[in-house]
């Protein structure tokens, strides 16, 4: 578990997460939206560089606190129900899903939000409350293209089942989405045009959905593996012995350490340690 939350590893987490809402700004139902967020910020804003920052902050701070919610709420849910991803027929029915939403990224079906969300959007409170509620309703908005690539983060991140990750995981998220409107609301009166929609935002659409694609295929070959097999012991090079009450009394009044392995193949952290961990040699040698 050390090895898979480890510093280094959580870090690079934070780096993914961050890029990931990076590159969400460059699909197709959120980008045309930067233009009119921006003119929010700067209209209000009056030449005031603190107050555009302000209204930013704001702004961030409600995509931020949304995200971060769905992450706990997701890691949450994963340490109580996720032994359901244990089952094959689950994990199948997830990846199904997952591949019925990437199929909208390649233009087969349209989702829309309600057409009266996106009016509210448009006439948005004044004040950083406004730039607020904004923030916590972009997700509502860009849903259709965004909301099956959430989805398998979420997914992940329920895994995972540690709220503490799954909050700071999804406000990475959030800010790597938000922050950059900041920047571009501060320097709005030095910026002639943004790109104008094109040809590439239908590109970035379907790499997001080829990695949706992707991220569907590793659902279904772990619900393979887990079909075919029982769980982690078969493939730890430890001579695990199966779980006993009276063996386990016997090592307590022996005075014998002992170690229970839980495994599932759903838990990330416990391949990480069954193919990591366990692996390696000094600790095979321990065990």
């Amino acid at each position: 578990m050390d090895a898979f939350l480890g510093e280094q590893v959580t870090w690079v987490w934070f780096a993914a997460a961050f890029g990931t809402g990076l590159a969400l700004n460059l699909t197709p139902c959120v980008y045309p939206m930067v233009p009119v967020t921006i003119a929010f910020f700067s209209g209000q804003g009056q030449g005031r560089i603190g107050y555009v920052v302000w209204l930013g902050v704001a702004y961030v701070a409600g995509i931020s606190l949304m995200y971060a919610g769905l992450g706990t709420l997701a890691a949450q849910t994963g340490a109580l129900f996720g032994s359901w991803l244990q089952h094959p027929a689950v994990l199948m029915g997830v990846a199904a899903l997952i591949v019925a939403l990437s199929l909208s990224m390649f233009g087969l079906y349209e989702l829309q939000p309600p057409s009266w969300l996106t009016q509210r959007f448009g006439r948005a409170t004044a004040g950083p409350l406004g730039a607020f509620i904004m923030g916590l309703t972009v997700g509502l908005i860009a849903a259709p293209c965004i909301g099956p690539f959430l989805l398998s983060l979420l997914l992940v991140v329920s895994q995972l089942a540690n709220p503490w990750l799954g909050f700071s995981l999804l406000l990475m998220t959030g800010l790597g989405m938000g922050l950059p409107y900041i920047v571009l609301g501060v320097l709005a009166h030095r910026l002639a045009r943004l790109p104008k929609a094109g040809k590439w935002l239908v590109w970035s659409k379907r790499v997001l959905g080829t990695i949706l694609l992707a991220f569907s295929v590793y659902l279904i070959a772990i619900a393979v593996r887990q079909g075919r097999s029982d769980g982690g012991m078969e493939h730890s090079t430890v001579a695990w012995q199966p779980y006993s009450y009276a063996k386990l009394q016997q090592a307590f009044q022996a005075n014998q350490p002992v170690l229970v392995d839980i495994y599932a193949d759903w838990c990330l952290p416990c391949v990480e340690m069954d193919h990591v961990t366990f692996r390696h040699p000094d600790v095979a040698a321990r065990l």
